[in-house]
């Protein structure tokens, strides 16, 4: 991709006075100042690439559309006919420009995964090295804190072997670091040249400077520093990032950086978020099980979880996959509508039922007596030994055999958080919970 023509296109756009007030434009005048640009600045492929594209969700649709098959986030993948369109339709979303002043706007915060990065040869080593490895995941969060903007770019290694995560304190025009100075020169060759340009507009600019940076290694009970002393470095630790396009929905973004590097972004869901989609769109058990091992690699989930008081209440069943040698009739009923887990006093001893609405007329009802297992030292598993079984009709109590167990089962907590719970019985089942309000009876 040619970034110099794209540049030299970017400060044609925003000279003349007459397109200041883009937006106030009718459809078809944008259309004609999109071929005055294209003829002006694109090759004859691009700005035939350009004309085909009439809106920005058009161009972020050729976006993402271009990017289905990409390798390692933009270095290999695309042939000469998917970068004209690619970045035809790159030049139409920046000209657009998207929401306004995008860092005063709440929809630039949260957790942005890259999708494609244009890795110019001012790139830094370490930049070019990471993003490029499709079995790695990147992130980059921007929060606004108490303290000020922070800036986190995340490399994943996957939830089974953990991430790497570079922080920096951000400046905005709205929100400025006390003291920070902006970076000056092209830098040290090796780390990448920088540019020392202004930002097009106000608002559209986050200067950073790296503070921290550390492994954080599953297997590992400690963080390991990252090899570079940021303090040392002074200016190579300072960079910038202008948001060249956000759209009005805060999903989408187009991004570049001090080192000429132009980053596709997409918001990325909280797993807990997807997890609940998939479930609820009856997804296939290998992406539920996909996403259960990322929201567990979270962290997220309150510790010692048996002797929290959170565990008690009504939860809805809300998927579960029977081990082999499940009871039968709990294989029978795991996946009913109304399928329920009252749990009373879980730090124990405790009891919980398990119940099960049949019909209106009709349940099944299980109740065990449940309490911490102090063997675990995490507190992440709860003892549980059935003292009765029966079936409701009418109100009709009706016994059910169910023969008593010798040796309690027990219940391991994967995920627990105020509304959502994952667990693993004692034979291998798996099950998802959420809570239901407190105002709804299980009688």
């Amino acid at each position: 991709m040619r970034l110099s023509n794209l540049e030299v296109g970017h400060s044609l756009v925003a000279r003349p006075a007459q397109f200041s007030s883009d937006r106030a434009f009718s459809p078809n005048v944008r259309c004609r100042r999109r071929a005055i640009v294209a003829h002006a600045i694109l090759s004859p492929a691009k700005a035939s690439a350009v004309l085909q594209v009439t809106s920005p969700e058009q161009a972020k649709k050729s976006i993402l559309q271009s990017l289905q098959g990409v390798k390692g986030r933009g270095k290999s993948g695309l042939d000469q006919q998917q970068l004209d369109a690619f970045d035809a339709a790159v030049a139409v979303l920046e000209e657009d420009g998207g929401l306004k002043a995008p860092t005063r706007s709440g929809l630039l915060e949260g957790r942005w995964r890259l999708l494609y990065t244009s890795r110019p040869g001012t790139a830094s080593p370490i930049q070019q090295t990471f993003v490029g490895v499709d079995a790695f995941t990147v992130y980059q969060e921007i929060l606004d804190t108490e303290t000020g903007i922070r800036i986190n770019n995340i490399v994943s290694f996957g939830p089974a072997v953990g991430q790497l995560k570079v922080e920096a304190e951000g400046d905005t025009d709205s929100r400025p670091l006390p003291g920070f100075t902006p970076r000056k020169g092209k830098g040290f060759p090796l780390l990448g040249k920088s540019s020392s340009k202004p930002p097009k507009a106000k608002d559209l600019r986050i200067n950073f400077q790296f503070d921290r940076a550390a492994f954080d290694f599953k297997l590992l009970p400690f963080k390991v520093p990252y090899p570079v002393p940021f303090k040392l470095f002074g200016d190579e630790t300072k960079g910038w990032l202008d948001i060249t396009y956000l759209d009005p929905r805060g999903e989408f973004r187009l991004s570049r950086g001090n080192k000429g590097t132009l980053f596709v972004l997409t918001r990325d869901e909280p797993a807990k978020a997807r997890l609940l989609a998939a479930l609820s769109s009856r997804s296939k058990n290998t992406e539920v099980y996909k996403l259960i091992d990322e929201l567990v690699a979270s962290k997220e989930s309150i510790v010692r979880p048996a002797v929290s008081p959170i565990v008690a209440g009504k939860w809805r069943l809300r998927w579960s996959e029977q081990a082999k040698n499940a009871n039968g009739l709990q294989k029978a009923l795991a996946n009913s509508i109304g399928n329920y887990q009252v749990v009373e006093d879980a730090a124990g001893p405790g009891q919980l039922q398990n119940v099960v609405d049949v019909a209106p007329f009709l349940k099944v009802r299980a109740i065990a007596g449940c309490m911490p297992d102090k063997k675990a030292p995490a507190r992440d598993r709860t003892l549980v030994n059935i003292t009765e079984a029966r079936i409701e009709l009418f109100g009709i109590r009706v016994p059910l055999p169910f023969g008593g167990n010798a040796t309690p089962g027990y219940v391991e907590w994967l995920y627990l958080d105020d509304d959502l719970r994952i667990t693993r019985g004692s034979k291998g089942s798996y099950f998802i919970h959420t809570r239901e309000p407190s105002n709804v009876s299980d009688e």
